[in-house]
């Protein structure tokens, strides 16, 4: 049989910018063991299968995969599903804007500019854990090759944040630092780092190059190959709460913009709103655009 699919590049407007996201639109009759084959040939950090909900026919059904296994839909395979929904045809655009619902509890909404997809958002209720017992900043600066030195700035220290998936949030000093860091496997593996909940670490800084955003953000683990820069949307949520745990950040709604990457090297740029009540629940508001890439036919015997 033969299935249509499309690559999107995600939190960007440009071609060959943001994160790499193929899309089956029509994905009825892929077995797991084929989605999990599909994924493993096209080898991009997530490629998503769309089909009709089993029990709404107004909603679809998505599904993620890495190359090695099934993942959580996260922001960024939600808007590449979006997307190609609508650019495919598969979706009619209405006038103003297009709610897209997946599974149970996702819903993405299109806007409508001049008769093509234009800016997505999805809006997520997020209820955070806070765990502030992390490794030493000598064991991080080891694990990232970085010194002691270009860990922290205004008073942000290295906490664990949870919505649903813990991640090692560490603050930066710089660019430089940031770009400059790598992950050691071995300093990890020393470190108490590996018996902490989270085994994903993420590092921001409120410099970028240029100034493009508020806040420029990098992902590691140790099972992130070295030379990855894999998408951020999944940590968005964390990252969020995580600054609203600073004592600077006052109540109600703020808006910000978070890259990844840079101009040289696949740049996203995220959109983000939350309104801070001081509580442990905060909505947040991710936005963004996406642009059609390639359509490509999977033969399947």
């Amino acid at each position: 049989m033969e299935y249509k699919y499309y690559t999107t590049d995600i939190f960007t407007d440009k071609p060959f910018h943001g994160a790499q996201v193929p899309v089956f639109p029509q994905a009825e009759g892929l077995s797991d063991e084929q989605m999990q084959n599909i994924a493993n040939e096209l080898n991009t950090a997530n490629t998503v299968f769309v089909s009709r909900h089993r029990d709404d026919s107004t909603k679809y059904q998505l599904r993620s995969f890495t190359p090695v296994k099934e993942a959580s839909p996260a922001t960024h395979t939600c808007f590449a599903a979006a997307h190609v929904m609508v650019s495919s045809g598969a979706c009619v655009l209405p006038d103003r804007y297009l709610a897209l619902g997946f599974n149970d509890d996702i819903e993405i909404y299109v806007s409508n500019e001049n008769g093509q997809p234009g800016v997505m958002q999805q809006s997520i209720k997020t209820h955070a854990a806070v765990d502030r017992f992390t490794p030493p900043i000598e064991e991080l600066a080891g694990i990232l090759g970085l010194t002691p030195a270009d860990i922290g700035f205004d008073h942000f220290e290295p906490l664990i944040l949870s919505c649903g998936s813990p991640y090692l949030v560490v603050p930066i000093k710089s660019f430089r630092a940031i770009q400059a860091a790598r992950f050691d496997f071995q300093a990890w593996s020393r470190s108490s780092a590996p018996s902490s909940l989270a085994q994903e670490v993420l590092l921001f800084s409120n410099n970028t190059d240029p100034t493009v955003a508020d806040f420029h953000i990098r992902l590691f683990g140790p099972d992130i190959a070295s030379h990855e820069d894999p998408p951020v949307g999944a940590t968005i949520p964390a990252f969020a709460n995580y600054l609203c745990t600073h004592k600077s950040i006052q109540m109600g709604t703020h808006i910000f913009s978070v890259e990844r990457g840079h101009m040289g090297s696949r740049q996203s740029i995220l959109n983000v709103e939350m309104d801070n009540k001081r509580s442990k629940d905060l909505t947040v508001r991710v936005g963004g655009r996406a642009v059609l890439v390639s359509e490509s036919v999977m033969q399947l015997a």
